[in-house]
């Protein structure tokens, strides 16, 4: 009916997640507009209490995910705010972005792909629930950052694989 991303939705279901209503589903996640800039703390608020809180008390979700950087980031990095309320007030839930969602249940390294770390809401729950080893998977992150700081580190994308032009770019024919 146009109410809701079918591609993500349809995609996330297709991946094996169960799609859950909630009844602040369609509200905007806070960030809208100018709020962020002028009206943090509604912004902060609202983030909490007429999105991750009630998808987390209502649908008992294990991780919100959208497809709008903005959301993706006020969702993710206000959850913080929600501890002010003293203790046992504060909420907790993972927010991904779907391509990152997609990326881990299809086996990419959480950390040195999806890059789960740049991440304030916890995402070690929900990898458990996935069944990834995320201690192992950290740990093998630690160990490529040492190599990056020793100027060893591997590139995830080599230039000379371009299909078009740029630097470095080897024409099909001349390929081995």
């Amino acid at each position: 009916g146009g109410n809701r991303l079918a591609v993500t939705t349809s995609v996330m279901q297709a991946l094996g997640a169960q799609v859950i209503d909630y009844s602040t589903w369609y509200d905007c996640c806070g960030f809208g507009f100018r709020h962020i800039i002028s009206e943090r703390e509604f912004t902060r608020s609202f983030a909490i209490d007429r999105k991750v809180r009630v998808a987390v008390e209502e649908a008992h979700a294990d991780v919100m995910i959208g497809h709008d950087t903005g959301c993706i980031t006020t969702l993710d990095k206000n959850q913080w705010i929600s501890k002010a309320g003293g203790p046992g007030k504060g909420v907790e839930l993972s927010i991904l972005a779907d391509c990152q969602f997609a990326a881990l249940v299809c086996g990419a390294h959480p950390y040195k792909i999806v890059q789960t770390h740049w991440h304030a809401s916890p995402t070690e729950t929900l990898m458990e629930k996935l069944g990834i080893d995320w201690q192992a998977k950290k740990a093998e992150f630690m160990l490529y950052l040492d190599e990056v700081k020793a100027g060893k580190q591997e590139n995830l994308y080599d230039p000379r694989r371009m299909i078009t032009s740029g630097p470095g770019f080897i024409p099909i024919a001349k390929r081995a």
